[in-house]
């Protein structure tokens, strides 16, 4: 995926999360989701946090020689399936909402930071191999297309929370397809039918697999959610 294609798609995604968001209700940000122990709110900042650049201008460059991680890398990390790193974000995430929640609505500050992510995004070199805290050295465009899929996913969230029809856009789909076929090791079989949605949805564990759709996937059924 080009670059600027990557850029694209975390635009498009983040503005039709901003769409929905400030169509809601107020009342409705109270409302428990499908990401416990979060409402609404705390759905919606953990989101803008997950886009948030920060106070730097850009992220270091990762070492000359260094092992570049490619975007399904990222997602392979063991200690993302640890109930510590879960604990973390719940925390994180709670205490910045407290924050934030006090002077703003979810929904505005998802705005600032995703217009600010992506005005400072646009300027960077995306072919850059960069450090990413916490992780390790990864192309800039690939680090995007997980923001992509971070926006994508809890767009779902947001989704079902309200309601909604999902409303992912086809960059974003563009984006996220080859990342989940990569965790899964092989192209999902034909005989399911899935298109990109689908196949995003139950990759998230959004939706759960069907009796029929775990017979035809055999043993690869094992791997969902292929990443959450």
């Amino acid at each position: 995926m080009r670059d600027h294609d990557t850029l694209t798609a975390l635009r498009e995604e983040s503005r039709a999360l901003s769409a929905v968001l400030r169509q809601a209700d107020p009342g409705e940000f109270t409302r428990p989701t499908n990401c416990p122990p979060w409402n609404l709110n705390e759905l919606v900042v953990h989101i803008a946090m997950s886009i948030h650049l920060g106070d730097r201008d850009e992220l270091a460059a990762a070492r000359p020689g260094s092992t570049v991680l490619t975007t399904a890398d990222y997602y392979r990390r063991p200690e993302r399936d640890t109930p510590q790193y879960r604990q973390r974000n719940v925390e994180q995430t709670r205490q910045t909402a407290g924050t934030i929640l006090t002077t703003t609505s979810a929904a505005r500050w998802f705005d600032e930071i995703s217009g600010d992510t992506l005005t400072r995004l646009g300027r960077q070199d995306l072919g850059r191999v960069v450090q990413i805290p916490r992780c390790g050295p990864m192309m800039l465009a690939d680090w995007v297309v997980t923001r992509v899929i971070s926006v994508a996913a809890h767009g779902l969230d947001v989704a079902i929370t309200l309601g909604l029809p999902p409303w992912t856009s086809e960059p974003a789909l563009h984006a996220t397809r080859p990342v989940l076929v990569s965790l899964l090791g092989t192209r999902p079989p034909a005989r399911l039918g899935w298109d990109d949605l689908t196949l995003l949805q139950v990759g998230t564990g959004r939706r759960t697999l069907t009796d029929l759709e775990r017979a035809v996937l055999g043993p690869l059924h094992e791997r969902f959610p292929l990443l959450s």
